[in-house]
């Protein structure tokens, strides 16, 4: 088990430190949004501690962690009215082994514009809308491999439209958990859309490629009542980044969480919200009485706003 885990971890750190030969050129871009609001609230941060239902879009392997039937669903109001969700359901198969059954997905509506003989754009010559949606269906399963390990793989369908347009294709994430020696620590390894795309926007058949990223996340757990996370983000196509964030129970079934995405460069424009690019809170309320909880988060874009997310989960 020793030479298993060994070999999984170098072959993870090989693909995190890889270089795309299609870097900086992939679409589907939309898989690296996520819309569950605990993971949100701790600046999706996850990756090493993997234990709720949402953990189908951080890392697979913590699915066997859940040992009921759990569904939940999430909803993002996110930039400019783009209305975005997803659901996911867990079935325990046995002693040993988790499914999961989830789909997300986002939509919005624009105006349609044409160009003068000069390539400008009059708002007011519009000549209706045109939508853009994306839907990604998947399955998931962890099996737990040795009392210190667990693995996870998503296997999924992507489908992304643009107005009469639209492109496709399939991918999986594979993903370990590893409990340490110290019981507070657990680590977490993720390469999420290996795959190949389907069907093109043109009939040239561009190729857009997948954003293939390499996520490596660690949890400390102070306290039952205190936890602190890091993952290190790498998509392929572009630098690390790094998520942090806390969850802290206040009181029996109130929990209260923070957190910050370092690449908070990405939103800032000068204005005077831009110091607040990056940072999450929110907070959990557990309804044990109806097997429910509510989970609400705030992330800040600078001047481009708030972006709010709520999950709803039931467990049977």
């Amino acid at each position: 088990m020793k030479k298993s885990m060994l070999l999984l971890l170098l072959g993870f750190s090989l693909s995190a430190f890889a270089i795309n030969e299609d870097a900086g050129t992939t679409g589907f871009s939309f898989l690296k949004l996520n819309f569950a609001a605990r993971q949100a609230a701790m600046g999706y941060a996850f990756t090493g501690l993997a234990d709720d239902a949402n953990t189908v879009f951080y890392n697979p392997a913590g699915l066997h962690q859940i040992r009921n039937h759990n569904a939940s669903a999430s909803y993002m109001n996110y930039i400019d009215n783009t209305q975005c969700g997803s659901a996911v359901f867990t079935h325990p198969y046995d002693d040993k082994t988790t499914l999961a059954f989830f789909i997300k997905g986002l939509y919005t509506k624009e105006d349609r514009t044409v160009a003068d003989e000069n390539g400008q754009y009059d708002p007011a010559a519009s000549t209706g809308t045109f939508g853009v949606s994306d839907v990604v269906l998947g399955i998931a399963a962890s099996h737990m491999a040795s009392d210190m390990l667990d693995v996870g793989i998503n296997l999924k369908y992507i489908s992304e439209s643009l107005d009469e347009h639209g492109a496709s294709a399939v991918a999986a994430d594979i993903a370990i958990l590893h409990q340490s020696t110290n019981e507070h620590i657990k680590v977490g390894l993720t390469l999420q859309n290996i795959g190949t795309q389907l069907t093109y926007y043109t009939d040239d058949k561009y190729k857009e490629g997948l954003p293939t990223t390499f996520v490596g996340g660690v949890s400390y757990r102070f306290s039952e009542k205190t936890i602190a996370l890091l993952d290190v983000y790498h998509p392929l196509d572009q630098d690390f980044s790094f998520r942090m964030g806390a969850e802290y129970i206040a009181y029996p079934g109130l929990m209260l969480r923070a957190g910050y995405k370092s690449n908070a460069d990405d939103w800032k424009s000068g204005g005077d919200s831009e110091f607040l690019s990056g940072l999450s809170a929110g907070a959990g309320f557990a309804i044990p009485r109806y097997r429910m909880t509510i989970d609400y988060a705030a992330v800040s874009y600078g001047d481009l706003g708030l972006v709010n997310q709520l999950t709803l989960s039931y467990q049977f």
